[in-house]
């Protein structure tokens, strides 16, 4: 990993940059309550996606994917919860502007673990860059504080762009309009990595 570094940090930057559960619900978060009040939301989602980068640079990831029977419970629960979180996004517009309730730590923390796009993306890169010769442990600190970071900055840059249009869309119907869209890439792009 040490040696295939820069081809590393590539890969983790186009994963982590592109539209996905994380970073759309970032989007639609800050431009419907502001950067600032999804703070506690990012961080959870920061810390479920370090929990699995771990669970998968110490292998454990092979022992999901050699049952069908977790594989299903998995894509059930996936769903249920990526549903979730698009009908809370949409709902958050029904509410009056003072009513409406960021997400919380928790509902981060479980987004990345009942994330596809997370379990795929962390598995192929450490399979792809990591040395099983080489000594563990700095592979394993490189994986984890590299997607860490770049967790931090991209989900971050989601959120602030989404309290942009914030400023820009003046009315609630363009806010709903823009969050339509966004919630029908999430569940549709969720969908698509749990079936195909």
């Amino acid at each position: 990993m040490l040696e295939n570094y820069w081809p590393f940090l590539l890969f983790v930057i186009a994963m982590t940059s592109t539209p996905g559960a994380g970073n759309l619900s970032m989007l639609a978060l800050g431009q419907t309550v502001g950067y600032r009040k999804s703070l506690p939301f990012l961080g959870g989602i920061v810390t479920g996606g370090l929990c699995i980068d771990l669970l998968v640079a110490f292998g454990l990831a092979e022992l999901y994917m050699a049952s069908p029977r977790a594989a299903l419970v998995f894509k059930v629960l996936s769903t249920a919860y990526i549903l979730y979180l698009a009908w809370k996004i949409l709902r958050m517009h029904v509410s009056t502007p003072g009513e409406t309730r960021p997400f919380s730590y928790l509902e981060g923390v479980i987004l990345h673990p009942l994330n596809p796009k997370t379990w795929a993306m962390a598995v192929s890169s450490f399979s792809q860059f990591a040395d099983p010769l080489a000594p563990q442990t700095p592979q394993i600190l490189v994986f984890v504080l590299t997607y860490f970071t770049a967790m931090i900055v991209f989900h971050s840059m989601w959120g602030v762009a989404g309290a942009s249009f914030m400023r820009v869309l003046r009315t609630r119907r363009a806010e709903l309009m823009v969050n339509g869209f966004m919630v029908m890439l999430m569940v549709g792009a969720t969908v698509y990595a749990l079936f195909t």
